[in-house]
Order: C-alpha cells, then sequence, then structure tokens
C-alpha cells in the first residue's frame, strides 16, 4: 500500500504543472473569499475568515475520489485534535461533489472547515492538477510552503507547519 501511495505521489508531483518549482509557487497570495463551506454550503468564508490570528493555514486539496487522500485525512483528524497545533487546518474539496465529500469527511473524521471547489476556481489560483495537495499559508494567504503527495504522520505534518 504504501509503495502505491508513494507512486501516486510522485504522479501528483509530476503533474503540478506550470508550478514544479517552488520558487514558482512560494510567496504566491492566495484569495479565498465567499466561497463555500462542505458543511453547510449556503455559509462562505474568506480566507481572513478562517485565520485565527498570527497562526499558519494548512490549505489541504482533497477529493473524496483519491486514495491517498482518504489515507492521510485520519492523520490530519489526529493532527487537529490536539491542543497544542501550530496550524488552523482548512481543506478545499477539489472537483467533488458536496455528497460524496461530506460522506467522505464523515466516514474519516474530517470535522475541520472545508470549502467547495466542484468548479476548480480556487484550484486554478496554483494551479493544482492534482491531490493530495497542502499549502502553508500565512494569516494573509501567502504560501510560506508546499507539499505534493500524502503526510505519512502526525510527527511529518508538525514538521511541515514549523518549516523544519
Amino acid at each position: 500500500m504504501k509503495g502505491r501511495a508513494l507512486a501516486l505521489a510522485l504522479i501528483a508531483a509530476l503533474s503540478l504543472g506550470s508550478c514544479q518549482t517552488s520558487g514558482e509557487l512560494l510567496g504566491r497570495t492566495i484569495r479565498i473569499e465567499n466561497e463555500s463551506l462542505l458543511s453547510d454550503p449556503s455559509a462562505s468564508r474568506s480566507i481572513g475568515d478562517l485565520a485565527q490570528g498570527d497562526q499558519r493555514i494548512l490549505l489541504n486539496f482533497w477529493g473524496s475520489w483519491c486514495v491517498p487522500c482518504r489515507e492521510e485525512i485520519p492523520l490530519f483528524a489526529e493532527y487537529d485534535a490536539r491542543e497544542e497545533s501550530l496550524g488552523v487546518l482548512v481543506g478545499v474539496l477539489y472537483k467533488d461533489a458536496a455528497g460524496p465529500g461530506a460522506a467522505a469527511a464523515t466516514e474519516l473524521g474530517a470535522t475541520w472547515p472545508t470549502l467547495l471547489d466542484e468548479d476548480g476556481s480556487i484550484a486554478a489560483q496554483i494551479p493544482v492538477n492534482a491531490a493530495p495537495l497542502t499549502l502553508l499559508l500565512n494569516a494573509s494567504g501567502e504560501v510560506l510552503d508546499y507539499r505534493v503527495g500524502p503526510f505519512v504522520s502526525v510527527e511529518e505534518i508538525d514538521a511541515f507547519v514549523s518549516g523544519e
């Protein structure tokens, strides 16, 4: 199973399109304004609503159809449940419908805010061509770091957020 996840992560890394180097993605500002939430599509959020003070934001693009995403979500759930977490977790349901996304979120324990991106408008800012993809943003939405492919441990998520 780990070999399969590694192969999928490699495919994802190769399909990042025009943003294949960190120099092209780092420093970009991701604009999220009035995007619908998976938990309540009539409610909308912006990046400012989601940021909590100066905390960093883990913006994770995932889909219910994505096997590595489904394997990664329980790790994010464990990370999100801890009080000492250094970043605010925000999901982006990438090119997926609300019904399957909500079912997967419930099944896998994804309780953090998740934005709907059925049309790919949020992802088009990067562009995202594969999932999972996690961006580390400051409170203004500036990309500090990114990771293509799934995390394999909570410690790995901690190291990513802290910049180690």
